[in-house]
């Protein structure tokens, strides 16, 4: 608040500081209608500047006082000033061409621009057409012309390059916006979406059992509860850490160091009911440091796979998760999970975005993502690399 305070004082008080400059360039005007018209024209000029957005219609209205001011001026010597012609006026409408480029589109911006060039253009006339500074004019004037032609299409130019940086980074802008939400959605899907199937598909375990007449017992009851609030809690953590992400805006810490210890936290989340995964891990990568966009993209890998398994398969006997180093690529190393499941329709709705999201994850490690058929089964392989990029 008290920064904001301080940038409203100081805004007024520049206001108020080219304003009186204003009326300080105007009391040059010989006569009473001729001071009043520079100082009326002066702050129509300097107001489009202090307007948060360079209007295109308030453009036009300030550039066209201008032009009406100078066409008196000539066409009435007694209004003719003699020592400036308005250089805040002159300052002011240059900053406008600029910023109703920056903040236009050119087929707006054109038509005020032109005639604020215009303006620009004709303003020095007001002092020249004096008859004191009638030889300067016949001496110097085409040089003078010259000049202000140069600077009214540098103005131009500079406008248009200034716009298209502002474009460059709107675009920049909405393009880190775009990769945070997927980053976001990929996040939520494989971290809350795999607890909550994990959940359903213990509820729906329960149900099977009671449903066909066999009560469990107690304890096979309590177990099977535990199991629903053991993954409730880890969803709870995880859609924690994501509002914690989405509020701060920072990234949430690496959750696993190595391999083995990435493993043993995703296969621990598979329900009671299911194979345990056979993993495999080569032992040149398994304790070995990974660079922390691998390691997530192997985490991810495996996690959807196993919540394809809950989701979309039944009669799974086995899962298997192999990570080795790539027998044919030096660098990489291959992430595969296999289950031998048939295929079936689950009742969880489905939007197809898990391997899309995982294939992004992928790529982004700098990784080649690939899923299909294994023979009765299913497979989800990553190559990833296993050292960082340069």
């Amino acid at each position: 608040m008290l920064i904001r305070g301080l940038r409203r004082v100081t805004a007024g008080l520049f206001a108020v500081v080219v304003a009186a400059l204003v009326v300080v360039e105007g009391l040059d005007g010989p006569t009473l209608p001729a001071r009043v018209g520079l100082v009326v024209s002066g702050l129509c000029a300097v107001a489009v500047v202090l307007l948060a957005e360079a209007r295109p219609s308030a453009v036009a209205g300030a550039a066209a006082t201008s032009v009406t001011v100078t066409l008196l001026c000539g066409l009435v010597p007694s209004l003719r000033p003699e020592h400036t012609f308005g250089i805040v006026e002159f300052g002011a409408l240059s900053v406008a061409v600029i910023r109703v480029f920056m903040q236009h589109p050119v087929t707006r911006a054109v038509g005020p621009a032109v005639l604020a060039i215009l303006a620009i253009g004709l303003l020095p006339t007001r002092v020249l057409l004096h008859p004191v500074n009638a030889p300067v004019l016949s001496r110097d004037g085409g040089m003078a012309g010259v000049v202000l032609t140069g600077w009214v299409l540098f103005l131009a130019m500079l406008g248009l390059y200034l716009r298209l940086l502002e474009r460059r980074r709107a675009d920049a802008d909405r393009l880190a916006r775009q990769a945070e939400r997927l980053d976001h959605a990929r996040d939520l899907h494989d971290h809350v979406a795999h607890h909550m199937t994990a959940i359903v598909a213990q509820v729906q375990a329960i149900r099977f059992v009671t449903g066909s007449g066999a009560a469990p017992s107690p304890a096979e009851l309590d177990t099977l509860l535990a199991g629903i609030e053991k993954v409730g809690g880890q969803a709870l953590t995880s859609m924690r850490t994501l509002v914690g992400i989405l509020r701060d805006g920072t990234p949430a810490p690496g959750a696993h160091r190595t391999l083995d210890e990435m493993l043993a936290a995703v296969t621990a989340t598979l329900p009671p009911g299911y194979p345990a995964p056979e993993v495999a891990v080569d032992e040149s990568l398994a304790h070995r440091p990974l660079p922390a966009a691998t390691l997530d993209a192997a985490h991810h890998t495996v996690l959807e796979a196993l919540t394809n398994v809950l989701r979309h398969t039944t009669g799974t006997t086995r899962i298997d998760i192999r990570i080795r180093a790539h027998p044919e690529r030096t660098g990489l190393a291959e992430v595969s999970v296999r289950n031998d499941g048939g295929a079936v329709r689950s009742s969880l709705p489905a939007g197809g975005f898990g391997l899309t999201g995982l294939s992004e994850r992928v790529r982004a490690a700098g990784g080649e993502f690939s899923a299909g058929p294994a023979g009765s089964g299913w497979q989800v392989t990553a190559i990833l690399p296993v050292s960082e990029r340069v």
